[in-house]
């Protein structure tokens, strides 16, 4: 009797496991967010013509982030503009903490966390239309842009939102979008002002400048201590370094290099680069009053390249051939040593708005954030994925 109460469970769970799969042979549902074709080891699966997605791979591809509350079994879906939360099981949903109903809720599918696609891109502002005869959901969102942003601020960052906007415009048509540099410094009291749509900083906001701006992280970088490619010197201890750019180390063979001068290049003041310098490696104390100060980073970088005896600092996604990198404490900027940390001058970079932005300027930033973005512009411009 027991054995057939075990056997009769066992079928149970079997079937209601089978009730949430699709039937062998079925067609597969391809998903294409703004044209392209979402990957995942997860198939979609279609329960009571409602669509059902992963929501880590989903969400990868529209910018946004996703929270798991184990105690409350909720998914939290956050865009720059939005924020939905899914209870498993439950048809209860809220945006932006308005209440919803859902027509098939949120389920838990061999360990994956499954949300209705529909539910979810409409809320952000998506549009969703289905192809019957090639069995494909479209969902469009960053090709539904329409008006003008003014983008201000770093030069470290401007690459990236330059790269992004080249994109968005080549999706949208009613767009139009400019992208300045400045310098962290001015792009952060721009926002303050009023002056720009969205800012762009590569360096953390200050107490009260967090006060009236949202920012957000879009990559992260490494700060390179640069040398001409002729200077053997190799790496530098952290003291070193830092001696050498207050102008306390004035000659290269103090440091194992050429009996010559060291002739220091920095960035403007109000640079974001400078100031995360200033305080990663300077403890806060400014750089040598005889430093020569470049406008940008790409500057900085020609100033270094075109004198033998010359040192200066940049964002890795700026180094090239034209100038060498010095390892700090044996410690070279590279993906794995800046994710984890183990460079010293690892950072952050950031885009905000004044107050939580919406519209396209909250799409331009879910944007920077997606998986196009990020393998395609973060990448492949030298920075570092925040994915």
């Amino acid at each position: 009797m027991k054995l057939s109460k075990r056997i009769l469970s066992f079928l149970l769970c079997a079937l209601l496991t089978a009730a949430m799969i699709p039937a062998a042979g079925a067609a597969t549902i391809t998903i294409k967010i703004d044209g392209q074709t979402v990957s995942s080891d997860v198939a979609p699966v279609v329960e009571s013509g409602t669509t059902l997605v992963p929501v880590r791979v989903i969400t990868e591809y529209l910018g946004a982030d996703v929270g798991w509350n184990n105690t409350a079994r909720q998914a939290t879906v956050k865009t720059a503009g939005y924020t939905v939360v899914f209870t498993i099981g439950s048809r209860n949903y809220t945006v932006n903490g308005a209440a919803k109903t859902l027509d098939v809720p949120a389920k838990i599918i061999g360990s994956r966390t499954m949300i209705p696609l529909r539910a979810l891109a409409e809320s952000i502002g998506a549009e969703v239309s289905y192809d019957a005869a090639s069995n494909t959901a479209f969902v469009n969102y960053f090709t539904r842009m329409t008006g003008s942003i003014k983008i201000s601020g770093s030069t470290t960052v401007q690459p990236i939102s330059q790269a992004a906007a080249d994109k968005l415009l080549s999706l949208n048509s009613g767009l139009t979008i400019s992208v300045a540099g400045g310098g962290s410094g001015a792009g952060i009291k721009d926002s303050i002002n009023g002056a720009n749509d969205i800012g762009e900083s590569s360096r953390v906001l200050t107490a009260e400048e967090s006060a009236s701006l949202n920012e957000v992280v879009v990559a992260n970088d490494g700060i390179a201590i640069i040398v001409n490619p002729a200077n053997p010197v190799k790496n530098l201890t952290k003291e070193q370094a830092e001696k050498i750019f207050l102008g306390e180390i004035t000659n290269w063979k103090d440091v194992g290099g050429n009996d010559a001068p060291i002739l220091v290049q920095t960035r403007e003041t109000g640079s974001g680069t400078l100031a995360t310098l200033q305080e990663l490696l300077l403890e806060n104390k400014p750089v040598v009053s005889t430093a020569t100060p470049y406008a940008s980073s790409a500057l900085i970088k020609q100033g270094v390249a075109g004198n033998a005896n010359a040192v200066g600092f940049d964002s890795i996604g700026f180094v090239d051939s034209t100038v060498k990198v010095v390892s700090v404490n044996n410690v070279t900027p590279t993906t794995e040593t800046v994710k984890s940390g183990s460079y010293l001058l690892s950072r952050s970079l950031y885009v905000f708005t004044k107050g939580a932005p919406s519209g396209i300027y909250a799409k331009f930033i879910d944007y920077l954030k997606s998986e196009d973005c990020q393998k395609n512009i973060v990448v492949k411009e030298g920075y570092i994925s925040v994915r």
